[in-house]
């Protein structure tokens, strides 16, 4: 039945694009099946029910190649480190591409059910994934909290500037949100990430503040 598998990838792309501008909350199966032209039963149908579309839109394939092109690359650690970072940010910003980062960047502001799912099929793996490149750029030497508080200030300047978009909009007006800035961003979070994470290697064996 191919124009049911079609009437399927549609809802799937316009689930993406509903899901990451309004959360799953906001997010109306009558607006999915309209932006997807498909009737309201459509849903129902092909998925069962909203949290089931939910759950088939969070294709975390989009964050396995990122960690996939990550370990392929060559180059040292560092500048893997801002491929990462880089890469992170433009799926979680880049609002032309309904990626399943911002998708979970609603459902961490707005919890629903689904929230578990994302936790271990792909906040946990990128979590661990970070880590291990972090191990990669400072050795054995560092102990498991300090490198666990560098994978969490990573990830908490990405999604800073997911959640705070709001007010920074307001703040600044002037900032605009294209790729350019994107990248820009990225860049300053990967500078200012390495100097913090070089720091903290060498002042591991002092006490902390």
């Amino acid at each position: 039945m191919p124009e049911a598998k079609h009437t399927r990838a549609r809802l799937l792309t316009a689930a993406r694009e509903v899901f990451s501008q309004h959360g799953f909350q906001g997010a109306t199966v009558r607006e999915i099946c309209r932006r997807a032209e498909a009737n309201l039963a459509a849903v129902n149908y092909h998925f069962g029910n909203k949290h089931a579309l939910l759950a088939e839109a969070l294709n975390f394939t989009a964050l396995k190649a990122l960690q996939t092109a990550n370990l392929n690359a060559v180059g040292s650690p560092e500048f893997r480190l801002r491929l990462f970072i880089r890469d992170f940010m433009l799926m979680l910003l880049d609002e032309t591409n309904g990626s399943p980062c911002q998708i979970m960047a609603r459902e961490l502001a707005d919890p629903t059910p689904a929230l578990n799912m994302i936790v271990k099929e792909a906040i946990a793996p990128l979590h661990e994934f970070l880590g291990k490149l972090l191990r990669e750029m400072v050795g054995v030497h560092l102990e498991e909290t300090r490198l666990r508080r560098c994978v969490l200030s990573i990830f908490g300047q990405c999604l800073f500037y997911r959640h705070s978009h709001p007010v920074l909009q307001i703040l600044h007006p002037e900032l605009s949100a294209d790729h350019q800035e994107i990248v820009a961003l990225a860049g300053h979070i990967a500078n200012f990430s390495l100097a913090g994470i070089g720091y903290i290697a060498r002042q591991q064996c002092q006490p902390p503040f």
